[in-house]
């Protein structure tokens, strides 16, 4: 009854609510060199010329655990690649250059990014927007950290 109100009280206001949409499935997932962390690709995501890419970062051991992705700055590792014409795509920055993703953190030398306490038994949803590729471009080859083997032919879906 209260989603109701809620929803109707917002129309009426013009206003939108906006759920994450992140899948209940994901569409690939990679171990990782850090104990007990798994990395699940949940969408890629394009729309127009912008690309969307979403993940979780899942941890299955008995303690929390620091991951960062480093995504701006000096030593990038997290961006992704087109192998029919060897392109990388980078994050998106803003005019302050910050990135475009959940956040944007300096990580150390020089590197910006993000970074997070991945709890034991918990997931962390994360995202960031990217360039997108041509339209003929249907798979991507995601590279997120040295501690991550890269993904590769993972599927775009247009929207």
């Amino acid at each position: 009854m209260m989603r109701k109100l809620t929803a109707a009280l917002a129309l009426a206001c013009g206003a939108f609510l906006v759920t994450p949409a992140f899948a209940a499935e994901p569409i690939a997932t990679v171990e990782t060199n850090w104990d007990g962390i798994s990395l699940e690709v949940m969408a890629l995501d394009r729309k127009g010329s912008v690309l969307t890419l979403k993940w979780a970062v899942r941890n299955d051991g008995d303690e929390t655990t620091r991951v960062a992705f480093s995504i701006t700055g000096n030593g990038v590792r997290t961006y992704v690649v087109d192998e029919e014409s060897g392109t990388k795509y980078y994050v998106l920055t803003d005019k302050e250059g910050h990135a475009v993703a959940s956040s944007h953190t300096y990580i150390s030398s020089d590197a910006w990014g993000i970074e997070l306490e991945a709890v034991a038994g918990k997931s962390s949803h994360l995202w960031m927007k990217l360039p997108g590729p041509p339209p003929a471009v249907k798979v991507l080859t995601l590279f997120f950290d040295a501690a991550v083997e890269p993904l590769e032919d993972v599927p775009i879906t247009d929207k």
